[in-house]
């Protein structure tokens, strides 16, 4: 049967292939950011009532699940941090370029960013501070300049940004892929103009490698060097459609497929199983940091330290939970393979199985901003009023009580059809693991281990939650 491509769709086909297509997809994700940073510098500094929290800390995350869930990673299409690029551009004429070091061509030195990332945000609480909320924006966009300036465009996406690699590692159970619609038309193709770019030039078309400043119709190719015909993963995907608009045939392909199967047949490195490893564990620690236990345990562990330093508890809290997630993940993998009759070494033996881990971190992480996203939706309302009306323009008053639309009732059982809906991807992939080793009992070891994850992770979800950033009274 063949595979429904998006692209066929007339309208849809017809903006991606547009060469602004991008640029109108970051415009108003720019516009949020700019009122985000002067609501947060200048507005109330009060989290339920300012622009800048609210919006990054409740409905930007909100709608970064959905949309993952939905299409894919939308939201680095549509990253308004690459509109630094046309500066980047100019300052790389009078700079250096440098080429990034090899050893940081992986996912480890985002898995330390991302680790000191989640750590930031419980230590200063930026779910709380309007004004750290603006300063981390503007960090953001100040370091994606200096990177993409002094290095190859695509390095910052690909080996710095903890946020975009968020969005990868989700939106490998995504319902889209990127693809090549006839493999032998890529073959035929000299100039891999998806990942080399393509420019028209009066005497023909070049790749923008051969012709770096010829004049004519010019097309980037892929941001982060991803080959169209090799794809089989999201991960590294910014979705941004260079590959679309660069290739003269019309041979690139957005594909509909089921979601949640990519893990079960990709062949991911170590370094990116040990990503989506690594954000179920943090998502976990993210939650459970929100509830009553939390505390509990935070204070015993104060009295057998002798200290109330909040950054020791924190990070040896943090430390502890994490090490002892990937210490069992690594021993419940080569459980698996020696029940299994394989041999291998440990890594071998998490890159494996670990990538059941990829459809249960998006669960758990689905299943947390759901509870926040869904107790204070309404709220984006009167905030973007405030901070417009400090704008000064005439946009009405605040209605407060907008932010107390709260459907209570399902929220729980929400999570729990979130993260089975996980656990039965997982499982999925699993099972296709298990296939390969012809040996099911291996599976259902690892399986077994998901389980009581994801049973801890209900148990979590289950206790009165912090309603961070908005401006209701825990539930």
């Amino acid at each position: 049967m063949r595979t429904p491509d998006l692209l066929r769709l007339p309208l849809v086909g017809r903006f991606f292939r547009w060469r602004y297509s991008r640029f109108v997809l970051q415009v108003p994700l720019l516009l949020v950011a700019l009122l985000a940073l002067y609501d947060g510098f200048m507005g109330r500094q009060l989290a339920p009532k300012n622009f800048a929290t609210v919006s990054v800390w409740l409905h930007y995350r909100g709608f970064l699940v959905l949309a993952i869930a939905v299409l894919g990673n939308l939201f680095c299409a549509a990253c308004p941090m690459m509109l630094v690029r046309g500066p980047t551009r100019f300052a790389k004429r009078f700079l250096p370029e440098f080429k990034w070091p090899r050893a940081l061509r992986n996912k480890y030195f985002v898995i330390a960013l991302t680790l000191f990332y989640l750590f930031a945000y419980e230590y200063w609480d930026l779910w709380a501070s309007p004004w750290l909320t603006a300063w981390l924006i503007l960090g953001y966009f100040g370091v994606a300049f200096v990177v993409d300036a002094l290095f190859p465009e695509g390095t910052f996406c690909k080996y710095v940004c903890p946020l975009g690699n968020f969005n990868f590692t989700l939106s490998t159970v995504s319902p889209t892929q990127i693809a090549a619609r006839d493999p032998e038309v890529c073959l035929r193709c000299e100039g891999k103009y998806c990942v080399n770019g393509r420019v028209e030039t009066p005497s023909g078309r070049k790749t923008l490698k051969e012709a770096p400043n010829a004049e004519g119709l010019r097309f980037p190719g892929c941001e982060t060097k991803l080959y169209v015909p090799q794809i089989q993963s999201n991960m590294d995907c910014t979705l941004c459609m260079n590959c679309v608009r660069a290739c003269p045939y019309d041979n690139v392909a957005w594909k509909l497929r089921a979601p949640g199967t990519e893990a079960a047949w990709a062949r991911y490195k170590i370094d990116v199983v040990w990503l989506g490893v690594l954000l179920f564990f943090a998502g976990f620690m993210n939650a459970f940091a929100m509830v009553p236990p939390y505390y509990q345990l935070a204070e015993r562990l104060s009295e057998l330290l002798g200290t109330r330093n909040e950054a020791l508890l924190l990070s040896t809290i943090f430390v502890l939970w994490t090490g002892l997630g990937l210490f069992l993940t690594l021993g419940v993998a080569m459980l698996a393979d020696r029940v299994s009759g394989v041999r291998a070494s440990p890594l071998k033996a998490v890159r494996f199985w670990g990538t059941g881990f990829f459809p249960l971190a998006f669960a758990m992480w689905a299943g947390h901003y759901a509870f926040h996203f869904l107790t204070g939706w309404a709220s984006i309302i009167p905030v973007t009023q405030q901070a417009l009306l400090n704008l000064g323009l005439p946009v009405g008053e605040p209605d407060w009580t907008l932010a107390a639309l709260v459907p209570e009732n399902w929220l729980y059982p929400l999570q729990v059809g979130i993260l089975y809906l996980g656990l039965l991807a997982a499982s999925y992939v699993l099972f296709r693991r298990a296939r390969e080793r012809n040996h099911f009992l291996a599976g259902g070891i690892v399986f077994t281990y998901f389980f009581l994850l994801v049973a801890l992770a209900l148990w979590v979800l289950a206790q009165p939650m912090e309603m961070r950033g908005t401006l209701l009274l825990p539930q």
